[in-house]
């Protein structure tokens, strides 16, 4: 097997098909042996039932696949997906609502093939939204995880200022380089979203993981895929709370950046990190003050600054 399709869902049966229809018209194919695996991560509808509906009718020059995760969290259910793919090589990860480009899997195949030396590869994320885009939404996309790094291919260099990894959904990640890099579920510092808090980061553990070591992380322009968006998800009082948990996840993926040796000389620059934060979140108010109660855009930075401020005491803010 060329390609796996990882898709790790939650209570996902009526957003699935959606995807699913479009991964049933990939085009430029031929020659590459691929499946799709949908991950169920503890769900508690029908989803059992969709994908079992939809492998009866799949394309005869693919496979669909189902497995379930009982552990709950993203962390979990990527493992999961690695542990069970059939592919040797290269594994696409699509979360439930990213509605891949009808040549992504070809590209994602073709890219990976020509570049053996590189571990990780992302594309371009598009929006789709359900009505017209909100006057904010270009200061509130990177929340949404709405990410356009241009038409040329580059590399993610670890030395980079600001350093940047590629967005997972429609990430490829090659099933050596996960191996050898990325460690069992269990050991990762950030195992899922907390409900609670929306604090996330597991995907950008892992990237950061891989680009850490000797394979290269690069930005593959020809894949592209779109995000579908509900409207609730354009709220303010949704955004606000999305927007804190970004920042909330801040201190776990700036440990995830370091090499493992490193890790115990950050406790010595917690005040620093601190001090540095408590400076930011007051010049931002103190600038915009004005403008954060009625600026959907301006209130969700304000929020993802406070977040950030509390990042190294997560836990702390978790019971509050």
């Amino acid at each position: 097997m060329d390609l796996t399709v990882a898709i790790a869902t939650y209570n996902g049966a009526k957003r699935l098909p959606e995807v699913l229809d479009q991964l049933q018209k990939q085009v430029g194919t031929d020659g590459i042996e691929w499946e799709v695996l949908v991950v169920d991560n503890n769900s508690n509808d029908n989803t059992a039932a969709v994908i079992s509906d939809y492998a009866k009718q799949w394309r005869p020059d693919s496979e669909l696949r189902y497995v379930f995760e009982q552990r709950q969290g993203q962390s979990y259910a990527r493992s999961r997906a690695v542990q069970s793919a059939k592919s040797k090589d290269l594994i696409g990860f699509l979360d439930d609502d990213n509605l891949p480009a009808e040549n992504w899997v070809a590209e994602a195949y073709n890219f990976g093939k020509e570049n053996p030396k590189v571990g990780a590869y992302g594309g371009i994320i598009h929006a789709k939204l359900d009505g017209n885009a909100p006057s904010y939404f270009d200061q509130i996309k990177g929340y949404l995880t709405i990410y356009d790094r241009g038409a040329i291919p580059f590399c993610y260099k670890r030395s980079a200022k600001p350093r940047r990894i590629p967005a997972a959904p429609g990430s490829v990640i090659r099933k050596q380089a996960w191996q050898e890099c990325v460690p069992p579920p269990e050991k990762l510092l950030i195992k899922g979203r907390d409900e609670k808090t929306m604090a996330a980061g597991e995907d950008a553990e892992v990237m950061f993981y891989i680009q850490n070591s000797k394979w290269e992380v690069w930005h593959n322009p020809k894949m592209e895929i779109w995000h579908h968006i509900p409207s609730h998800r354009l709220e303010k009082t949704y955004l606000l709370k999305l927007a804190r948990g970004y920042g909330l996840s801040n201190h776990l993926t700036r440990v995830a950046r370091f090499y493992q040796w490193q890790r115990p000389l950050l406790n010595f620059l917690l005040p620093f990190y601190t001090f540095r934060d408590i400076i930011k979140v007051l010049s931002y108010y103190l600038q915009y003050r004005n403008a954060i109660q009625n600026d959907v855009g301006k209130a969700c930075e304000f929020q993802s600054k406070i977040g950030q401020l509390y990042s190294p005491y997560l836990k702390v803010y978790q019971k509050l």
